[in-house]
C-alpha cells in the first residue's frame, strides 16, 4: 500500500492557495501604496520646513534643490517640485490625481493656504479620497480651486 495525495487533493490544496493568494495581493498593494503615499507627505512636509529655514536666513524661497540643500526626493511613482507659482511644495503621484501641496506663504490671490498643507484628490477618484482621508484627517473637505477639475482639499495639519 502507497501512502501520498492524489491529483485531485493536489489540485485543490493548488486551489486554495491561489485563492488565497488572489484575496491577499489587492490588500498587499493598496498598503504598500497607502505606505508610500504616507512616505510623500512625511518628505513633503520635510521640505517645507527646509524652505522656512531657508527663509529665516536668506529672506526669501528658493526653487532650487541645491540652494535648498536637499536631494529631490525619490519615491517610485511620486514627483516633486518646488512649485512658486502657487508659492507651494507640491508632490504629485503619477498617472492619477493625487496631490499634496504645502504651501509656504499667502497666495497671490488672497486665498488663505499659508502654512497648510493639503491633500488633494478629485471628487470622482475614490482611491485617491482614500488615501487622503487615510492619512488621519478629520476635517471635512473642502473645494479647491487653484486646479482645473473637481478637486477637494484634505488639511493635514
Amino acid at each position: 500500500m502507497k501512502h501520498g495525495f492524489t491529483l485531485i487533493e493536489m489540485l485543490v490544496v493548488v486551489l486554495i492557495v491561489g485563492i488565497l493568494a488572489a484575496v491577499a495581493l489587492p490588500q498587499y498593494e493598496t498598503a504598500v501604496e497607502k505606505s508610500r503615499a504616507t512616505q510623500a507627505f512625511i518628505l513633503g512636509k520635510h521640505l517645507a520646513e527646509a524652505e522656512e529655514l531657508y527663509f529665516l536666513s536668506t529672506g526669501r524661497y528658493t526653487d532650487d534643490w541645491d540652494e535648498l540643500g536637499e536631494a529631490r526626493p525619490n519615491i517610485k511613482g511620486w514627483t516633486f517640485s518646488l512649485d512658486f507659482t502657487t508659492e507651494n511644495i507640491r508632490a504629485k503621484r503619477d498617472n492619477t490625481t493625487l496631490h499634496y501641496r504645502f504651501f509656504l506663504r499667502e497666495l497671490r490671490n488672497n486665498v488663505s493656504y499659508a502654512g497648510r498643507y493639503l491633500c488633494l484628490a478629485q471628487a470622482a477618484d475614490e482611491k485617491a479620497i482614500s488615501v487622503c482621508q487615510s492619512l488621519g484627517t478629520s476635517e471635512i473637505p473642502e473645494d479647491y480651486s487653484l486646479m482645473s477639475g473637481n478637486y477637494k482639499a484634505f488639511p493635514l495639519n
